[in-house]
């Protein structure tokens, strides 16, 4: 049985997301680490949806803050481990 949890966050990408790696968020003041990215589902200017082990992931980008990341757009990584 899948049941993962799903959760909506608002916030920015510190770095491009790739798979086995963990995705570090800026949500609300804090940092959040995620566990392992098992699938990157798809991305668009406004939201990135993605998946750990155990949660489903839709990480929403500030409209105006823009995001943050290497390459200063929040992109996930081309490169797949």
């Amino acid at each position: 049985m899948n049941d993962k949890k799903e959760t909506t966050l608002k916030g920015t990408l510190i770095y491009p997301l790739a798979l086995g790696c963990c995705a570090l968020i800026f949500h609300r003041g804090r940092f959040i680490r995620t566990f392992r990215v098992v699938a990157i589902h798809s991305q668009t200017a406004e939201e990135l949806c993605f998946e750990t082990l155990n949660t489903r992931y839709t990480l929403l980008f500030p409209g105006d803050r823009g995001v943050s990341g290497a390459d200063g757009h929040g992109r996930v990584s081309d490169t797949v481990n």
